[in-house]
């Protein structure tokens, strides 16, 4: 597939199945279906608001410039208008933009939500003292030109912090690369690993197949230093029972299994997800 393949396929995908919508109860873009989404976000993810320095208790970005690269549905986007900083999301869906905004709206929180291109940001330079993106550059064709573009709509001094899926995560070997590659055969129809990921790690009830890519702490690094950063630091998070068939079954028998401590133990060393931070150099 091209680029522009891709980007469309990316477009159909979540027009069809807006990010999370699966997790959501009630009407899109009413108060009660964002309450939901929300609540579903901070179920599955906790440590993401902390991350992302918008954690209540624990925020550092009141009145801060902030920009959400890939804001789907307003989750994150929503977490920053409560932390009280400037908030804009930026998505490359149509109808992610309309339920971002309708979403906010339902909760009366100011933020703004544009139409744009990760590879090609829709804002002058040095706009921003804050980027961050949850989930959504592993997605684009150009992800190390969408960080040279992160680098370039951040103020000097500003930072960036980055999310995407993990290629040393236990959910990438066991459930992705042993199950559904080879129990289930997924190798020998798609190809590739690359084939594997598009056909079944987003929800979808359409044949869009996404782009999906998955990353080392290193190449994130790496990225990030190519890009133009400075003080790059990564780490690994994210783990639940079921990210892994084999410990989902021996959970189910060993409660200890299921601690949360544990499990975000085991995260933070085999977690799905790699965050990666990096700031724009002063000069």
């Amino acid at each position: 597939m091209t680029e522009r393949d891709y980007k469309a396929a990316a477009v159909e995908q979540w027009t069809n199945d807006p990010i999370a919508a699966n997790l959501a109860e009630g009407e899109p873009g009413t108060r009660s279906y964002f309450e939901s989404l929300l609540a579903a976000r901070a179920d599955y993810g906790p440590w993401m608001a902390e991350v992302l320095g918008y954690a209540p208790g624990g925020s550092d970005v009141a009145g801060v410039r902030v920009l959400d690269v890939g804001c789907g549905q307003a989750i994150d986007l929503a977490g920053y208008a409560k932390a009280g900083a400037d908030a804009t999301g930026v998505d490359l869906t149509p109808r992610h933009v309309d339920l971002a905004r309708r979403n906010l709206e339902s909760l009366g929180l100011e933020a703004e939500a544009v139409l744009g291109d990760a590879e090609r940001l829709p804002f002058d330079d040095a706009s921003f003292d804050r980027v961050s993106s949850n989930g959504v550059l592993h997605h684009t064709p150009d992800m190390a030109g969408a960080l040279r573009e992160i680098r370039r709509v951040l103020r000097p001094g500003g930072e960036a912090r980055i999310i995407v899926y993990n290629k040393r995560s236990l959910h990438y070997w066991i459930n992705q690369v042993l199950y559904r590659g080879i129990m289930r055969a997924g190798l020998l129809r798609e190809r590739s690993m690359a084939g594997v990921l598009s056909s079944g790690v987003e929800f979808s009830r359409s044949e869009a197949r996404p782009l999906v890519r998955v990353y080392t702490q290193r190449q994130v690094a790496r990225m990030l230093e190519d890009a133009g950063f400075a003080d790059v630091t990564t780490e690994v998070r994210h783990f639940k029972p079921g990210d892994a068939f084999l410990y989902a079954t021996l959970a189910k028998r060993i409660s200890r299994l299921r601690d949360p401590k544990l499990c975000d133990r085991i995260g933070r060393r085999a977690g799905w997800y790699v965050v990666g931070r990096g700031v724009r150099p002063a000069t």
